[in-house]
Order: C-alpha cells, then structure tokens, then sequence
C-alpha cells in the first residue's frame, strides 16, 4: 500500500455541525467502536482490552493493551493510570499500549498491538483518509513508561494478525512515524492511502525488527516502555485527486483545513546545510495569514531554534550557533485564534542531510 502523506496537526476546537456529522458518519460506516465508547463494563485494572467489542490483543498469549475509562475503578479508571496522567481526547474512554518493551540484554523488544476488525472490506483501488488522537501522557514519576519509538504505524490485513507471545508482526505499516514520537499533549494525526486489497484488519503498533528502531529515553532514569494512548478514530473515502496531501517526501501542500484563499503552507522535508550553496536553509513558505510562532524541536521535545514566523529560514544550527548533526527535527507553527476563527497549530518533521 501506497502512503500518500500524513497530516500531523493539534486538534482543534470547533469546526462546523456538518463536517462533525460528516466525520461522525464515515467513522462509523467503517470503523467498530473507534472512540472505545462501546464496554461490555468498566475497566478496573490495566490489561482489559478483552471489554471493548471490536477490538483484540492480535490473538496473543501473553501481550495486554489497556482500556482505560473515566468511569472506570482502581488501575483502570482516568485520569490517572500506571504509566501516566490523561484525559480522553473526546468521549470517557480510551486504549493504550506498550508499543515496545524492553527485555534484559540479548532478548528481543516485547511488542504490544490492538486490532480492528473492519465493518466492512476496504475497496481496493479506493483512497481513504484515516486519522485518530495520540499521546504519551504526562509522566508519572513511579511510571515504567519514558521512552519514545520511532515506527509506531498503522498497517491494514486480509486476515486476522496473529501475535506469538510478545513478537513483532511481520506487516507492511500503511502509516508510520518515521521519527521517535513523544508528546504528553494529544495530537491529531491524519494520513491517506490507496487500498490495495480488500482488508478487513486495522492494526495498531510498531511493525519494525528490533534493529530498525531507535528508542530515546525522554523521562525517567530508567524507563522500559514506549506507551501511547489513542482515541477518536475516524476513516472515509476520498478522491485523490481533489484532496491537497501533505507528502512527507515532498514539500507540503496547502493546509485543507484553511478557509480558501486565507494561508497556504509548504514546508520542505529535508535540507543539507553543508556549505555547497545548494539547498543550504530551510525555508518554509507560510503564506498569507503568518503565525505567531516557528519553532524546531529535537525528536525528543528539546527546543533548538526559534525562527522568524514570518519570513522563516533555518541554517541548521540552535540557538548556541551550533550546528546540528544529521537527523529528524520536528517543526511546529502556531497561529494565534481570531474573532472567526480558533488558535491552531500545525507540526511536521524535517531531516538535516549531509
């Protein structure tokens, strides 16, 4: 399957009845139970995936993935969980995942997945647009959880994916981050695609061998987990050829989500600030409308350059003068919010080549 782009935006307040109703109806068209709405009880440990109909653990013996709820007891209700604080991005209940987990050396990473049995077969030849809420939470101190993944993804099957014990699934991601993601605030992440066989399975998790990955510790000392937690799944049909995509190989395409006319924005992927004099800066285009803010981050969350929002142009160095070794950084802009319009802000990734 082809990926075509991936929209990583903050979600955003308001929005009109009719799109909210429009996203309402493609959701549930296809998905089953995608804002895990749906219990046959309350959770009150972690590992209880088993009370949300439509959703299983990959058939594994051993992996868990958790279903946490507001009206849910002990481990199992919200805010508060074993491995983070977090409110549900919409609705009272969520799921979650050790995407990765690490085992004592020579051992290979224990995977976590959760999958969706579709409510119907995608169409092959058919363009979806796929999108849902994900966070790692605000840290606990006492949380085993701290590390970030790259890879963390979305793949679609024919048949049922069948997990042995805590061992990776060997299946072709649809989606995936192709940074270590870490962000305790939920973000809203959109990619679309082209079905290439009549699937019936989504999938949540990391695909990747062991060696592929790159685990960053971002909190803790000594954290072994890479947790997210996800909610508010959505997926439709789309015509590629009237959707504006934001390709990750590509520079970016205008922000559908603009009224037309009011701002465009395209942000190139990849820069080699080597002195050569070609392709030496990043220099997004921000259009019309300018943010208030342009800043680049480290892949996992530490602020590096602060760019001028209206003219944005990156040499490649941080705030010292240093420059930055090769390496995804991650760009976020923010607009302020107006009399018709909310606050927003939109990220992405950008690789510094040699």
């Amino acid at each position: 399957m082809a990926i075509f782009g991936m929209d990583r935006a903050r979600r955003r307040e308001g929005g009109t009845l009719v799109s909210l109703l429009l996203c309402a109806a493609l959701s549930s068209a296809q998905l089953v139970n995608p804002g895990f709405e749906q219990a046959a009880a309350m959770p009150d440990a972690p590992g209880m995936w088993h009370l949300l109909p439509g959703w299983n653990n990959a058939f594994s013996g051993s992996a868990t993935p958790d279903f946490f709820h507001l009206d849910g007891s002990l481990g199992g209700d919200l805010p508060e969980t074993p491995v983070a604080l977090v409110q549900p991005a919409e609705g009272r209940g969520i799921a979650g995942l050790a995407a990765i987990k690490r085992n004592p050396p020579g051992m290979p990473l224990s995977r976590e997945y959760l999958v969706m049995e579709l409510a119907t077969p995608l169409e092959p030849g058919q363009a979806y647009s796929v999108s849902f809420e994900v966070t790692n939470g605000l840290w606990l101190s006492t949380s085993p959880a701290g590390l970030a993944v790259n890879g963390l993804g979305v793949a679609f099957s024919l048949e049922q994916p069948i997990q042995l014990g805590g061992g990776r699934l060997d299946l072709p991601p649809t989606f995936q981050f192709p940074y270590a993601r870490y962000d305790d605030q939920w973000e809203r992440v959109s990619f679309q695609f082209e079905a290439a066989s009549p699937a019936r399975f989504m999938t949540i998790g990391v695909f990747g061998e062991d060696a592929e990955l790159e685990a960053d510790m971002v909190m803790g000392d000594n954290p072994q987990l890479a947790y997210y937690f996800f909610d508010d799944f959505t997926m439709g049909p789309v015509d590629l050829g009237d959707e504006p995509f934001p390709v990750a190989e590509e520079p970016k395409g205008p922000d559908p989500e603009l009224p037309e006319g009011e701002s465009s924005v395209f942000v190139p992927n990849a820069f080699s600030p080597n002195g050569d004099g070609l392709n030496d800066y990043f220099s997004p285009e921000v259009g019309v409308q300018k943010p208030s803010s342009f800043e680049i981050y480290s892949r996992w969350g530490q602020l590096v350059a602060k760019l001028d929002p209206g003219a944005p142009r990156w040499d490649g160095r941080d705030m010292s003068g240093t420059l930055l070794g090769p390496g995804i950084y991650v760009w976020k802009l923010e607009w302020p919010g107006g009399p018709a319009s909310a606050a927003r802000s939109e990220q992405g990734a950008v690789t510094i080549l040699r």
